[in-house]
């Protein structure tokens, strides 16, 4: 039987910076025995990844001996003659990665509206655009696999992926190929020599990604900001500055409360009902 880890052709690992991708690349750099010069690790940091995250990609660079690219979004206006929206890419590190939001709320200034769960186009923008740009202008090559840290109880992703190009390049998920669940992933780190300071429930965690990503859950959400409302803020003035002179202000998800709203109920000064509690997947992986 063939080691779904084992690739022999030019491929991208994205990195989300989560348990997941964290595993999958130990496998890879298992299958290998370290890195190969045909293989890429790709980080793109969005600005509100939660610091703990960053500290995990660090901690697999400095433990793993893997050279591990971050990138990130750089977003204005086009002016005159130019394109409408001007993007590039810039490569950063541990010490100088942005943890502020600029790359997301550059791009929220640039496009004039909120993404929303029908247009999601952070996650194409700030990491999927990002790596692709980086890959074709630090190495010239234009084709290459694009593998993602899909696990087998995911299967709906899963099968969006599987089998799909996207711009030219053939996505691969070897978790999924190889059966891995959540819980082989959370198995895996509780008994590794480091890991991710964030909960570990069985393998997942409602902190990864952006730290209030507007695709998780209500319920999700407003954990999140009880233990930490100062997360609230920067998703706060985000959707205050869409306000206009009628008090009618823009959102980031229709079915749910504002992040103001969310700021409020989780003090417990009042409580709303009913909200829409799905949290939606999208590219940014675990």
């Amino acid at each position: 039987m063939s080691n779904p880890y084992f690739i022999d052709e030019p491929a991208v690992i994205s990195l989300s910076g989560g348990r997941t991708s964290g595993y999958m690349l130990y496998k890879i750099l298992e299958a290998h025995g370290g890195l190969p010069d045909h293989i890429k690790v790709v980080f793109a940091n969005t600005g509100k990844e939660m610091p703990e995250t960053l500290d995990f990609v660090r901690d697999m660079q400095e433990n793993w001996g893997v050279p591990i690219t971050w990138v990130e979004a750089r977003v204005r206006p086009g002016r005159e003659g130019e394109n409408k929206f001007i993007y590039s890419t810039v490569v950063v590190d541990y010490e100088s990665a942005s943890r502020d939001g600029r790359p997301f709320e550059e791009l929220i200034i640039a496009r004039q509206y909120l993404p929303n769960p029908i247009a999601k186009f952070c996650s194409y923008e700030l990491k999927v655009r990002r790596i692709r740009d980086y890959i074709r202008s630090a190495y010239f090559v234009r084709d290459w696999v694009q593998v993602l840290g899909i696990r087998a109880d995911e299967p709906r992703r899963a099968q969006k992926l599987i089998d799909r190009r996207d711009e030219g390049n053939d996505i691969y998920c070897p978790l999924y190929s190889d059966g891995i669940t959540k819980e082989k992933v959370g198995e895996f780190w509780t008994g590794h020599h480091f890991d991710l300071q964030l909960p570990n429930n069985a393998g997942v965690t409602d902190w990864g990604n952006c730290d209030l990503c507007f695709l998780k859950g209500y319920g999700k959400k407003l954990s999140i900001i009880r233990e930490r409302p100062d997360l609230a803020d920067w998703w706060v003035k985000q959707e205050q500055r869409y306000t206009d002179s009628a008090n009618r202000g823009a959102v980031f998800r229709i079915k749910q409360p504002t992040y103001m709203q969310m700021k409020v109920i989780a003090s417990d000064q009042y409580r709303l009902f009913e909200f829409e509690d799905e949290t939606i997947p999208c590219f940014c992986g675990d």
